[in-house]
């Protein structure tokens, strides 16, 4: 039997037995862990309050041939005021969506939990455009994961910069007008291409420090979420439960 402590934000729950929980944990360096919190549906539970989803704190874990279950829970924050907006948290939950499906369990996810904390803590304090936080989170994930895009220069010419450019959300190749022009992908104004560098090429403790105009970030978000989707190979249901209140 293994027993460690690890901080971590709940990213799933799901109800078993008569006071149980099942939650799923982002830890900072061992992937997502699914794990049981006995009796933690109970008022008088030490656990109750600590392994809500967007709960962030530091959990002790035992593991046992395998199954693990959570012994104890120091909460650091829980997020309360992304309930607030119904928008809101279902972005944040679209976030949580990605991680169960994408991070596996051992996995270093130090930077992942960091990017999930400050877009959490951004969407709390309302003080960035939900748009930019979405599009910060699909694209710098894509980059945690492995699947950076190529937005140096035109994949084709090296051209770095053309008013008109085009996003190949399959390969993650960029063209410029020329090159572009005849490959039937979706356009972007320079100034897209701009904000989808910044995301990509700065350093973290900057990746939220710009502005965009709403037209400007509503196109860079849906090329995002295409190509979060095709990097990872997979559809998130939360995605297109959001796309669908948000264009409706």
């Amino acid at each position: 039997m293994e027993r460690f402590t690890v901080d971590g934000i709940v990213v799933k729950t799901s109800v078993t037995g008569e006071s149980d929980y099942i939650v799923w944990v982002l830890t900072r360096n061992r992937g997502v862990l699914r794990a049981f919190a006995k009796g933690a549906r109970g008022t008088k539970s030490k656990l109750h309050g600590a392994v809500s989803q967007f709960c962030y704190g530091t959990f002790t874990f035992f593991e046992n041939k395998g199954v693990f279950s959570i012994s104890e829970a120091v909460l650091s924050e829980a997020f309360f005021a992304l309930r607030n907006e119904f928008t809101t948290l279902t972005l944040s939950q679209y976030f949580c969506e990605v991680v169960l499906k994408c991070v596996e369990e051992n996995a270093d996810s130090e930077d992942c939990l960091r990017l999930l904390l400050n877009c959490l803590h951004f969407l709390c304090t309302g003080s960035r455009p939900p748009e930019q936080i979405k599009c910060i989170f699909e694209l710098r994930f894509a980059c945690i994961a492995g699947y950076a895009p190529m937005l140096v220069a035109c994949d084709e010419c090296g051209e770095y910069e053309t008013p008109v450019m085009y996003f190949d959300c399959s390969t993650g190749q960029l063209f410029c007008s020329s090159c572009g022009q005849d490959r039937a992908l979706p356009s972007l104004p320079v100034a897209a291409v701009s904000v989808m560098r910044h995301i990509v090429f700065s350093k973290f403790g900057s990746v939220f420090s710009f502005t965009a105009e709403p037209e400007v970030l509503d196109s860079v978000s849906r090329l995002t979420q295409q190509y979060l989707q095709n990097a990872v190979q997979q559809r998130f249901n939360v995605l297109r439960y959001l796309n669908e209140i948000t264009d409706g």
